[in-house]
């Protein structure tokens, strides 16, 4: 009987220490966290949702030729996705896919979370306003650098720092201003319908519980075209979706030509044995499996979605810079990985 008192006591305290951290889906999206869960698997731990609608539109495509890519770069590049084990290898050059590898069971339709671009979705909300002096740059720039996610403390499940990390909330009243309805039906009209982008999901309940500063769900793809939207310095497939001016704001860069995108405070670097073959290339991790590369001045955009380091290693982005016709020329007699990328 006492083992069975103490039990029930255990258990109960168990319960408040639980109830203390947050509830069923608190736990889930906490342990994806925590154990490293890819860009999918914080996607699938996303609840609830609400929808950003959308229309699903055809990937524009294009060619190697019309692209000016030489094919043996593309040829190369897929190769090397397939032998790493990669889950997929996304190449877009103005606009227009001429590359795509899935492995077996992946697809463009997957559905993953955007991790550093999440907070793309709401800068690029705010375009229309800044545009039309509704409200000042700096004051937005303000608010979209203070968005930052808490770091390190976090891991303690029953801190202040865990909760505020995974929990849902009222959004500024700068992101509501002229609101076109509710936020999500903003963040479609605004945004989400010009990409010509497939439905999108935030991770909430009501304008009053949700996260705006992370954890947008989306297709594959439609990360892509938000890449190319920056590409295009706020237009997408000739539509205008936001000024030049305030992508240059979003995209501040240095004096040494590194892009720091004003949302994220800092970003994971590149690996491998060289350095981005192109001084002007940026990167967003959508999850330590998932980066996007953009090249600006090629307008090649890449994505690479692979488990471990690989996503991080520039050997793919730069057999496909290389591979651009109009601006470097491809080694003579050229064939393979190793011609185009020297020591690989």
């Amino acid at each position: 009987m006492k083992r069975l008192g103490l039990a029930a006591i255990l258990l109960a305290v168990l319960l408040v220490a639980l109830g203390a951290g947050g509830d069923a889906r608190y736990w889930h999206r906490y342990w994806v966290e925590v154990t490293g869960g890819g860009a999918q698997s914080v996607a699938r731990a996303l609840q609830p949702r609400l929808r950003i609608a959308g229309t699903v539109a055809e990937v524009p495509r294009g060619s190697a030729e019309s692209e000016l890519i030489a094919p043996q770069a593309l040829t190369a590049a897929s190769d090397a996705a397939r032998l790493r084990g990669m889950r997929a290898l996304l190449v877009n050059r103005h606009g227009h896919r001429v590359l795509e590898y899935f492995a077996v069971g992946q697809g463009g339709r997957d559905l993953v979370a955007g991790g550093e671009l999440s907070g793309l979705i709401h800068a690029l909300a705010l375009g229309p306003l800044v545009d039309a002096r509704r409200i000042e740059i700096e004051t937005a720039l303000q608010m979209l650098r203070g968005g930052a996610l808490p770091a390190g403390t976090w891991q303690n499940p029953w801190s202040a720092a865990a909760r505020q990390r995974f929990r849902l909330a009222a959004p500024p009243p700068l992101l509501r201003q002229d609101a076109d309805g509710d936020i999500a039906t903003t963040l479609s009209q605004r945004v989400w319908l010009p990409l010509q982008a497939g439905d999108a999901w935030l991770w909430g309940s009501s304008d009053e519980q949700l996260r705006l500063d992370c954890c947008v769900v989306a297709a594959l793809d439609d990360w892509m075209r938000l890449g190319d939207l920056l590409l295009q310095q706020g237009s997408y497939q000739g539509e205008r979706v936001v000024s030049p001016q305030w992508i240059r704001h979003l995209l501040n860069t240095d004096s040494q030509g590194v892009t720091h995108p004003v949302w994220l405070p800092a970003q994971q670097p590149w690996t491998g044995d060289e350095p981005p073959a192109a001084r002007d290339t940026f990167w967003f991790d959508l999850g330590p499996d998932l980066r996007l590369w953009l090249v600006p001045r090629r307008a090649l955009a890449v994505m690479v979605w692979a488990d471990g380091a690989d996503v991080r290693d520039t050997l793919l982005p730069n057999t496909i810079i290389r591979g651009l016709l109009d601006q470097a020329a491809l080694p003579s007699g050229a064939t393979d990985l190793n011609d185009l990328v020297p020591g690989h």
